[in-house]
């Protein structure tokens, strides 16, 4: 049976990471797999090792006095957004170091922490979104998925600009339930740019141009999958989003176009990324969208979502992990690895 299935592979991967896995990657194990209290002992020495983590102390103390980690010099050069404000590498990096931090156990209340939050939120706008990573000012709904993520992790719920963010982020849903970057993957599509390649296109969405539209009356464009996984990445993240019809509807369309291929040429196109196993979720593939549809309630009560799971199943390797490369136990297989569990462990429990 599948739950009989289901349940001896999560056995078998589980001790396999708590023998060979980072001290974050035997945290979560041990707290979301094997279902261990944080104040248990054997929880309690492993956060005493998250603490001593190399990777986690050496991220701590790059971050500079205004939130933002260093750019290589050759990196800033090659990158014309980079002297923007907010411009793509320092934000894109940001992110990125954050969200190794929050799964690394960061403590939410470390001021180095709390420097490079703010210094993300100094970015939003009135109307809720946070700018960039491009220094285009045309809204970015997929990292501000990501970053809002980020941001409940550390922050709790309370604090009323995220909160703020996730209003924005529902009230740009699209009339399929799913989400698209406005602008990019909506207006773009319009006869009068079709000859334009999208470095001009953006250029002149800088211009009066960009008034004369309203992306939210462009609905007959079908939504991007890839953008409605990091939005719901987010929004899963609050108890209020989480329970939503907004996230409900999300994950509906979601879940009816898995495996299929994305109807946006710009963004992961191909169907081939529904099997790809990458880590974090903002490297888009069908793990990133099984945990956005399993955080949003989805399982076994939903016939869809069975061939999915016995999908990542059959793709679990000899050895007990899920890897993104033949290269064994990686750390980035580590946390793939640990995705998957979760995604099953879960399911599993519904059966």
């Amino acid at each position: 049976m599948l739950v009989d299935d289901i349940n001896r592979a999560v056995e078998e991967s589980a001790n396999r990471l708590l023998q060979s896995s980072s001290p974050s990657v035997r945290f979560w194990t041990l707290k979301d797999i094997l279902g261990h209290d944080r104040e248990d002992t054997i929880v309690q020495r492993v956060l005493e090792e998250c603490e001593k983590y190399p990777p986690r102390q050496q991220l701590l103390r790059k971050i500079g006095p205004d939130g933002a980690w260093p750019v290589p010099k050759s990196t800033e050069a090659g990158n014309s957004s980079y002297s923007h404000e907010h411009g793509y590498v320092v934000h894109t990096t940001m992110l990125k170091n954050l969200l190794r931090l929050l799964h690394f156990v960061t403590d939410p209340g470390d001021p180095r922490v709390d420097r490079s939050l703010e210094r993300l939120l100094s970015w939003q706008t009135a109307e809720g979104y946070i700018r960039g990573p491009v220094a285009n000012g045309l809204p970015q709904p997929h990292h501000n998925g990501q970053a809002l993520y980020i941001l409940v992790g550390f922050f709790a719920e309370e604090d009323p600009r995220v909160n703020k963010l996730a209003e924005w982020l529902m009230s740009i849903q699209r009339k399929d339930g799913g989400w698209n970057m406005p602008y990019i993957q909506d207006v773009r599509y319009l006869p009068q740019y079709k000859d334009l390649g999208m470095s001009e296109f953006v250029e002149l969405m800088q211009t009066k141009e960009r008034d004369r539209h309203d992306p939210r009356r462009l609905q007959e464009v079908p939504s991007c999958h890839w953008t409605t996984v990091m939005v719901l990445w987010g929004l899963n993240e609050m108890l209020w989003t989480r329970h939503s019809k907004c996230v409900g509807r999300g994950a509906d369309f979601l879940l009816g176009r898995f495996f299929q291929k994305n109807p946006h040429p710009n963004f992961y196109e191909s169907e081939r990324n529904w099997l790809a196993f990458k880590y974090p979720h903002n490297k888009c593939s069908g793990l990133a969208a099984l945990h956005a549809l399993t955080k949003a309630g989805k399982g076994p009560d939903d016939p869809r979502m069975e061939k999915p799971i016995r999908w990542l199943l059959s793709s679990r390797q000899r050895d007990g992990f899920w890897s993104e490369s033949d290269r064994p136990h990686t750390e980035t297989g580590q946390w793939i690895t640990l995705t998957a569990l979760w995604i099953l462990s879960q399911y599993a429990r519904k059966l």
